[in-house]
């Protein structure tokens, strides 16, 4: 997944969260429409938020990535030696 995409859900959220608070909106001069309560808006900008937190974590993860090249060993031990490189998924 791509991590600026859970960067922009996640300043969504945080900004749909700030957005809750009376003092900030008092202070941006800004007025919530009455068909949305600050309950809905503040449950549902903190799914946003933590769907976005979610995609910056599953994209930073290093079980999602795969190696590029692994080695190929001849012998055990001491006594192995570098054969070949297999090369896995493109550049």
């Amino acid at each position: 997944m791509n991590k600026f995409l859970g960067y922009a859900i996640t300043a969504i959220g945080a900004i749909g969260f700030a957005l809750t608070f009376q003092s900030l909106r008092d202070t941006i001069k800004l007025t919530l429409p009455s068909a949305i309560s600050e309950l809905y808006l503040t449950i549902s900008s903190l799914v946003v938020l933590a769907i976005g937190l979610f995609i910056i974590v599953k994209s930073d993860s290093p079980s999602s990535k795969q190696p590029e090249e692994i080695p190929i060993y001849e012998g055990q031990g001491k006594h192995r030696k570098l054969v070949g490189i297999q090369r896995v998924g493109k550049k």
